[in-house]
């Protein structure tokens, strides 16, 4: 019973890293544009314009660290899986290594629970 937690964040986290595993097998590289800003939950994030490869547009809501560094350029790369376009990310975030992104953490998080309840099973045995 009490692996349920850690099972239930371990879920959420594979959810979480499918569209990074589904586009490092198929991912394809575009150039999109940044769009306007947006809040939610109180949290800046931006959207960015792109097209596919038959030419219809999408965009992609990136936070503001996965934009590129130089300077202020409108342009971001942006890796998409072409079976499914919205499914997409900027190549900064793509990256990334697992373990320095939100989705990794709940990984790891998962990892600590069941490690966590593991030891307290065998202290209290």
């Amino acid at each position: 019973m009490g692996y349920i937690p850690s099972l239930a964040i371990l879920v959420f986290a594979a959810a979480a890293n499918w569209a990074r595993l589904t586009l490092r097998r198929r991912g394809v590289r575009t150039q999109g544009r940044k769009g306007g800003d947006s809040w939610g939950a109180g949290i800046l994030s931006v959207d960015v314009i792109y097209r596919d490869h038959s030419g219809e547009r999408h965009y992609v809501t990136v936070a503001p660290e996965d934009l590129p560094r130089r300077g202020n350029s409108s342009v971001v790369e942006i890796v998409y899986d072409p079976r499914n376009p919205r499914r997409a990310m900027s190549a900064r975030e793509f990256e990334r290594p697992v373990w320095k992104t939100t989705d990794g953490g709940y990984f790891f998080a998962a990892i600590g629970t069941a490690l966590l309840y593991t030891v307290l099973l065998l202290l209290l045995a």
